[in-house]
């Protein structure tokens, strides 16, 4: 099976931290993804993984607009003159070099970064490839994928936060540990726990995205075998300040059915609703890809897709008297 441009982006924020590439036990840092990528073999030494990961990695980077190419080589440390500089190190000397802030070259680096994953997931080896013809899985499939997402918005509690509750099924056999991407603009920037987990998983790890989401590193109690199911619930604390008018739920991996429940306030509440079927834009207006429906009695709306399309979106939009959505 192959690996996703989500998992891709994870292993590479991991491996830019201390030395980056330049590090002396490089090979105890690079996960599967990037393993598969690089063709690195369980005999590989220190130096020959390093080798190999400094080739492709420069090799898909080609592609990248130069500032970026220049934002990847410096957080990963590809140059070994950057051996004896950590990350804060390297950024620094980054903001200098651009005459911008740290926060700014933090931010350019992980929009560098998630765009070499996409890079890297589109040109992973042949036998990781999808297949195609009548027998080839869904767009969307990757080493798991959402059976099951229920999820409860409450914009009625103090604090606006999404409860969530996912059923996934390892598509291969898996280790104990995912990376789980959360949707642009469904996460509070001023949180310092923005997601947390109650049930059937250990969050280790929270990772901003450039696109206003995030990746999630999580540990289950035991490893996944192929076809075997896990449930596990997540929290996510919701924007404060000026949330935006809808919930919407963009599929990295592939997801048979997505069921969601938006409560609101006693007051105010919405004057028209519009459930959202596969949007290409978060904030599409389009008519063709949404259908209104209502708030019923308890100040709820309710409303679940099946077979969802990795990379639209999937929600409910609202709007308010005198207000634009």
């Amino acid at each position: 099976m192959p690996f996703s441009s989500t998992e891709f982006a994870a292993e590479l924020r991991r491996l830019r931290r201390g030395r980056g590439v330049q590090g002396p036990r490089i090979g105890d840092e690079v996960g599967p993804a990037l393993r598969a990528l690089c063709a690195i073999t369980p005999h590989d030494s220190h130096a020959a993984i390093r080798e190999k990961l400094g080739a492709r990695i420069a090799h898909l980077g080609a592609a990248l607009p130069h500032d970026l190419r220049i934002a990847v080589g410096t957080a990963l440390a590809l140059d070994p003159g950057s051996s004896a500089k950590f990350l804060n190190d390297r950024m620094r000397a980054l903001a200098d070099r651009f005459d911008r802030d740290v926060r700014t070259v933090r931010r350019r680096i992980d929009e560098a970064l998630d765009l070499l994953a996409e890079h890297a997931a589109l040109h992973q080896a042949p036998d990781l490839a999808q297949p195609t013809g009548p027998a080839a899985p869904r767009p969307g499939t990757g080493p798991w994928r959402v059976e099951r997402l229920e999820a409860v918005v409450r914009l009625d509690a103090g604090a606006p936060e999404c409860i969530e509750r996912r059923t996934i099924v390892a598509e291969r056999d898996l280790g104990d540990r995912i990376v789980v991407p959360v949707s642009p603009r469904s996460v509070d920037p001023g949180s310092t726990a923005p997601v947390r987990s109650y049930f059937g998983a250990e969050l280790l790890d929270t990772v901003p995205r450039a696109d206003g989401g995030c990746l999630l590193e999580l540990r289950l109690p035991t490893p996944l075998t192929a076809g075997q199911r896990h449930e596990y619930g997540l929290v996510v604390d919701m924007p404060r300040a000026a949330p935006p008018p809808h919930y919407m739920y963009l599929p990295e991996q592939r997801c048979d059915s997505f069921d969601l429940r938006v409560r609101f306030p006693q007051a105010p509440v919405p004057t028209a609703v519009s459930l959202v079927r596969g949007a290409r834009d978060l904030d599409s207006t389009d008519t063709e890809d949404a259908e209104a429906t209502t708030v019923d009695a308890v100040r709820e709306v309710h409303a679940r897709f099946d077979n969802l399309t990795s990379g639209l979106a999937y929600g409910l939009r609202w709007r308010y008297a005198n207000l634009s959505a």
